[in-house]
């Protein structure tokens, strides 16, 4: 399987040149940069690290332009269109976008002999392994239109996912923010000018105040503290889960959460069947489908799972359940795919696996809304009553001191 490079090359002018290249050996990358004229001074492979992510669906992917760009190149393929001509004639975004360059480099890679898919390899920002593989196979088969607008229609119901996500956690993170911003302004502004005023007048203050002011205290004398811990916080934290056992351990955890955890499950099974789906479909073998579909999946803990079915199908072993060593994959989604094994319909029980948990993940969107609009209204209430009691009951002392 093709590996990425990132290299740094002279040209004959002295001008540097750094970047990244795809290709199966560090010596074809050397014969890529020499037929570009340059000279290379380093070249390595790529460490690939998995990002952290909650959603293995939920990623910096530019859905509109992917889901442009697959339907119109599905679209002049079936009308018969050569595919340099299709290539010339799409279009994604303004004319000098990231895209249409990328556009401009695999038509030229196309040129010089290479298939799309290994030209596609090339721009690993903008097109996925799973989506590579599925041209790769569909190349192979004979069956790229299929393969395309299967994609196509992954891609749209991977965004409609993406959206559900959004929405579900957007109230929450506005008010948190809110709540956040308010809380820094009190604490930095107000309440140090209501002790100034408070104090010329020697007036007793009441609990909730002076446990405002004892906070402020605190946050205005010792931020330099907070900081220096938050910051090695987030330093220990990235150490923690940059590791095999740190990262395992926060993946599980996740996984554990109530309703936010079956989020995550159902989410990344949804787009696992609708991947392995067109993988398979495409003609591509079941083992290196799952391969393929495990490197892509960012919750190592499901990654093991999905690791774990490989095992079972390279030893030719049955999925045998209830199975102790699958204990975030569902026993429905196992069910369905050994059914299929064995009734010869593996493609079409995985797409119904992926409708069933992509309407799954629309309903527990919208339960963990349903939880957490009352638990933030709460927090919400009683913030701003405990800022109303410090503020407002000091007035009120005040003016018995006035009529005393």
């Amino acid at each position: 399987m093709p590996v990425r490079y990132k290299y740094r090359a002279v040209a004959h002018d002295g001008k540097v040149h750094r970047g990244v290249i795809t290709s199966q050996n560090s010596e074809a990358v050397e014969q890529i940069l020499a037929q570009q004229n340059l000279y290379p001074v380093t070249i390595a492979p790529v460490k690939e690290t998995k990002a952290l992510s909650f959603f293995g669906f939920l990623k910096g992917v530019d859905y509109d332009k992917l889901i442009s760009f697959t339907t119109s190149l599905s679209t002049l393929h079936k009308a018969g269109v050569p595919l340099l001509r299709a290539l010339s004639i799409i279009k994604i975004g303004h004319e000098n976008s990231r895209f249409n360059y990328a556009l401009g480099q695999i038509k030229a890679d196309i040129r010089s002999g290479k298939p799309l898919s290994e030209a596609m390899a090339e721009f690993s920002d903008l097109f996925s392994r799973v989506y590579i593989a599925s041209v790769a196979a569909g190349e192979e088969s004979g069956k790229l239109d299929y393969t395309l607008d299967e994609m196509a229609d992954i891609l749209e119901k991977e965004m409609e996912m993406n959206r559900q996500i959004k929405l579900a956690i957007r109230y929450p993170l506005i008010v948190i923010t809110v709540i956040i911003a308010a809380f820094v302004i009190m604490m930095t502004y107000v309440i140090p000018r209501f002790v100034d005023f408070y104090s010329s007048f020697g007036a007793q203050l009441p609990a909730p105040t002076r446990l405002m002011i004892a906070v402020s205290n605190a946050v205005t004398n010792y931020w330099p503290l907070v900081l220096g811990l938050l910051v090695v916080f987030g330093f220990t934290f990235k150490k923690i889960i940059s590791q095999e056992k740190g990262r395992l351990w926060f993946d599980r955890q996740l996984l554990s959460l109530p309703v936010f955890g079956q989020l995550i499950i159902k989410g990344n099974i949804a787009r696992f069947a609708m991947m392995f789906k067109i993988l398979f479909k495409s003609g591509l073998p079941i083992i290196k489908s799952l391969a393929i579909l495990a490197a892509t999946i960012k919750n190592t803990v499901i990654e093991q799972e999905i690791n774990l079915l490989e095992d079972l199908f390279k030893k030719g072993r049955e999925i045998k359940l209830p199975n102790p060593d699958f204990k975030y994959m569902p026993d429905m989604a196992l069910h369905m795919m050994a059914i299929g094994l064995e009734s010869g319909s593996l493609d079409e029980m995985l797409g119904e696996i992926g409708k069933h948990y992509a309407k799954e993940v629309g309903y527990t969107a919208r339960q963990l809304v349903s939880i957490i609009e009352p638990i933030l209204t709460l927090i919400l209430g009683i913030f701003v009553l405990i800022l109303a009691l410090s503020i407002f009951l000091p007035m009120w002392n005040l003016i018995k001191v006035f009529q005393g």
